[in-house]
């Protein structure tokens, strides 16, 4: 039976460098062995060597990694890159300084192969470890590289390459910070996603409808001379004149009348019941100056019943809420019982409108 094989960083790392060498260099580039392990931070010290050439790599959030090639592997790139073939190492002559010419000669093959190798593991974790990883700058000895490196805990992924199918081999190393688990979210409060999305289906009208407004019931007003106002003591009764429960009128905090209604009480609340607004005219009037040229077109006598002359308009009657007249207040308004509003109908009807004038207003 075949069983399929979990992708490791290492075994990614193996997959990716054949395909890079190739692509970069038209070299063949093998991996030949792989070992990983965690370091502490005092541990990395110990696996990087002087004569090798150091570089840091700059990772996401700020995190700092850091890579180191030998000169075997170095000198195959330069080769194989400024004559098209890799020759054999030989170890016995003197080491070779690194330079920062060396750095950049090998700063796209590091940054391909960890962009390449990084989404191929099955596990999160591993995916995060070489995931926005690129190359930063040479770093000139082993205390400066150590300065860089702040996490406590390093994956040491070290890799023997094969170049040019056995030409000469090299040794590559990556040191890169042990990813921090991501921090948990508490999952939100079903009743608190619910509000959340009970608001945000809201249309501008709705939320504007939803607001809070002020507004004051009076069932009369009353002026008086600054004089006598100034003159006014506790326990003085003034005449307020004509009232009446069925005309309070609703005002705005600034004074400007919105509406009329009917003072009450309901279950034991005072309560308003909103009178209708007035509608305007279905018809609108029309000037008697043209009832010529409409009766000329074939209109009929009745249509004409519309049609005022300018001096009829101000005889047209007001509304019937100003002309009938308020009743004379009788009674003792402190004590004196609120009509049950209860079981008026429409006690709601009007009252959307009426905040819509407030705050349109």
């Amino acid at each position: 039976m075949h069983q399929s094989r979990t992708v490791s960083v290492l075994r990614a790392l193996r997959l990716s460098m054949s395909k890079v060498g190739n692509d970069l260099f038209e070299l063949p580039l093998a991996v030949l062995g792989a070992t990983q392990e965690i370091v502490d931070n005092e541990g990395c010290a110990a696996v990087f060597k002087e004569d090798h050439l150091m570089v840091l790599l700059d990772g996401p959030g700020g995190a700092r990694g850091a890579a180191m090639v030998d000169a075997a592997f170095v000198g195959g790139l330069i080769q194989q890159q400024t004559m098209g073939s890799v020759q054999p190492f030989k170890a016995d002559g003197p080491a070779r300084i690194m330079t920062t010419t060396d750095a950049s000669l090998i700063e796209p093959f590091i940054n391909i192969l960890l962009e390449r190798a990084a989404p191929l593991p099955e596990t999160e974790d591993e995916r995060r470890l070489m995931t926005g990883f690129k190359f930063g700058a040479k770093a000139q000895d082993i205390r400066l590289l150590m300065l860089a490196l702040e996490d406590k805990e390093y994956q040491i992924l070290r890799l023997t390459l094969d170049l040019a199918q056995g030409t000469r081999q090299g040794e590559l190393l990556f040191c890169l910070p042990v990813p921090k688990p991501p921090p948990k979210i508490d999952p939100p409060d079903s009743e608190d996603d619910e509000d959340a999305a009970d608001e945000g289906s809201k249309t501008l009208c709705e939320n504007v409808l939803s607001l809070k407004a002020n507004l004051i019931v009076s069932l009369t007003q009353l002026q008086l001379p600054i004089r006598a106002a100034g003159a006014l003591q506790v326990g003085q009764v003034l005449e307020l004149g004509r009232v009446s429960f069925s005309d309070a009128q609703i005002r705005t905090l600034e004074g400007r009348i919105l509406g009329h209604g009917v003072l009450g009480q309901r279950e034991g609340m005072r309560a308003l019941r909103v009178k209708p607004r007035a509608k305007q005219r279905d018809v609108p009037s029309r000037r008697s100056s043209d009832a010529g040229i409409l009766k000329a077109e074939g209109a009929q006598d009745s249509q004409f019943d519309d049609f005022y002359s300018v001096q009829d308009l101000a005889a047209l009657p007001g509304p019937a809420m100003n002309a009938a007249p308020m009743p004379a207040a009788d009674m003792d308004f402190a004590s004196a019982p609120m009509p049950d509003l209860s079981d008026l109908p429409g006690f709601e009807d009007d009252a959307e409108d009426l905040i819509s004038q407030y705050t349109t207003g």
